[in-house]
């Protein structure tokens, strides 16, 4: 898979996160650190939606949805595997 495959996905993943965040309460979640945990905000949704985009069907507007749906994703992916 070449370089730049993956940087549109993450980009496309970062718009998607970017848009979810801005929807959700008109400002951006940026990585933090509370208590000891590491929170990624909108970078964390980059990622997911990268992911999900060549992970599920290689297309960038999948990458967007993903990181639009962000931790919901994960969520759900859970949820599906201990119902089996």
């Amino acid at each position: 898979m070449e370089t730049m495959t993956v940087i549109y996905y993450l980009i496309a993943g970062g718009v998607g996160a970017f848009v979810a965040d801005i929807m959700k309460d008109n400002h951006l979640e940026l990585p933090k650190i509370i208590n000891g945990q590491l929170f990624l905000g909108c970078v964390g949704g980059m990622i997911i939606g990268a992911v999900a985009g060549l992970i599920v069907d290689g297309s960038i507007i999948t990458a967007f949805m993903g990181g639009f749906a962000g931790k919901e994703i994960i969520k759900n992916l859970i949820n599906s595997t201990e119902k089996k």
